[in-house]
């Protein structure tokens, strides 16, 4: 690297970090303008793992790194993908490097730390940005290696090769998503831009106080804030961090839930009073669903005779995901007779849960297994003595099936009297920090409102 940084002039040199430090602060505020949901465009510094403080961060094209190494000049940047059961070596001969080029690019990489790693678990699908070098200008190769470091390739003036690893640079957003409800919680929340995790982690919080198929209709409201980790060179999600708030509004009546760190420092969730959300078994495991059949007596579809139905079952489509009532350990995870696929939850001493007639499991549960309330179990399908894709599901209170909208389930830990203030206080500062966010997303309206009224102006 000192050899290269030799090669360029100091006042070059400036000139271009000026550059560089102006081109990204003005993508910053564009990405932060063109967010779809409220943010109050705060960017909160990332703390990062000690084996990235000495990392430089990446820049979004080859041209702009060039400018970064001062490397040989390049000209027209292209893009490729990985393909499946290909090397690098492959895809850089497959766009046309010659075998000289190659060995000197493989052979930069592998000085690399853990570059035989790096080489040998290479993405399907990671995006290879490429310039071919000529008589004239030089080679480089920048790797989208994954979402938080690129590995970029260069030629100096002397046609050496040379690699380096860049973080990619990143900002923590506070989102606030605001969503009537049309269809279920879930398809309405994906309309308006919530990430499909911080979806789920929604239903499963909101599942401990909520029936999704009785108490949700037409009209009914959601907020939400969380935050996420965008990637600027790309302006995507990388990842989101835990719900802080959530608010939904039940034909008048709103059900407010907050963030707040318990003893062991893990997030939970309370309402305005301190009260913990979750319940020993929940009171629907699947979200989109329809309650097709009570428990208690009933006509049997396939058997044609009146018949005790001791669970609920729940229409929906093939394949939906199936949750975890409540913590506990598979008790059982097979083939169950005229049940089908079944899975058994011991969530107690007196409870379990059953889930029959799947249509497989989730790769990781197996007799034994200990599950988390409100993670995916199993999948929705119409194994055994089953007329069409629905949930069956049980609860069984010391090994007898009871209906489970009659138990009374205990709750989670509430907030201790001696830390009540400082969950108030706690609460005051996501509620201040809503206000925030509401005031950014009327001030975005206003702004696109503007630019609307401007253009019609122009074209009339």
């Amino acid at each position: 690297m000192k050899k290269v940084f030799k090669n360029t002039p100091l006042h070059h040199f400036l000139i271009v970090m000026v550059l560089l430090i102006s081109s990204f602060s003005v993508s910053y505020s564009d990405i932060a303008f063109s967010e779809t949901y409220s943010d109050n465009n705060q960017n909160v510094p990332i703390k990062r793992p000690s084996n990235f403080l000495n990392l430089e961060e990446s820049a979004d094209t080859i041209f702009n790194m060039i400018q970064k190494v001062g490397g040989k000049p390049t000209v027209n940047s292209k893009s490729t993908i990985l393909r499946k059961n290909e090397a690098l070596s492959s895809a850089l001969k497959r766009i046309n490097f010659d075998n000289d080029n190659i060995n000197k690019i493989i052979q930069s990489v592998n000085k690399l730390n853990n570059s035989k790693r790096i080489l040998k678990y290479l993405p399907v699908g990671m995006i290879i940005d490429y310039a071919k070098p000529s008589r004239l200008t030089g080679g480089a190769v920048k790797l989208n290696y994954n979402k938080t470091k690129d590995i970029f390739i260069w030629q100096d003036i002397n046609n050496n090769y040379f690699s380096q690893i860049y973080l990619r640079p990143s900002k923590l957003v506070n989102t606030l998503v605001k969503g009537e409800i049309n269809s279920s919680l879930y398809i309405s929340a994906l309309k308006v831009g919530v990430p499909e995790n911080t979806i789920l982690e929604m239903i499963s919080l909101l599942g401990f106080s909520v029936d999704f198929q009785r108490e949700i209709r037409k009209g009914d409201s959601f907020e939400i804030i969380f935050t996420k980790k965008i990637d600027v060179l790309k302006n995507i999600i990388i990842h989101t961090n835990p719900i802080t708030f959530v608010s939904l509004n039940l034909s008048g009546t709103k059900l407010n839930f907050f963030n707040y760190k318990d003893k062991y420092g893990f997030p939970q969730y309370y309402d305005e009073n301190g009260k913990s959300t979750k319940r020993t078994i929940m009171k629907t495991p699947i979200n989109g669903a329809r309650l097709s059949s009570g428990f208690g007596k009933r006509k049997h579809p396939i058997l044609g005779y009146t018949k005790m139905h001791r669970g609920l079952d729940f229409a929906a489509p093939l394949g939906t995901p199936i949750f975890a009532a409540g913590d506990g350990i598979v008790e059982k995870a097979g083939w169950n007779g005229t049940y089908g696929r079944y899975i058994r939850i011991r969530h107690t001493g007196t409870y379990k849960t059953a889930y029959a007639h799947l249509s497989g499991f989730n790769k990781n549960i197996h007799i034994g297994k200990r599950v988390s309330q409100g993670k995916t179990i199993g999948y929705v399908g119409n194994s055994g003595r089953s007329t069409g894709p629905h949930l069956h599901y049980e609860v069984l209170r010391d090994n007898k099936q009871v209906n489970p909208m009659n138990i009374k389930l205990p709750t989670g830990k509430n907030i201790p009297k001696n830390n009540i203030m400082d969950y108030k206080k706690h609460i005051e500062k996501i509620l201040i920090q809503k206000i925030a966010l509401e005031k950014s997303l009327q001030n975005k309206k206003m702004a696109v409102n503007k630019v609307t009224s401007v253009k019609k102006l122009i074209l009339n």
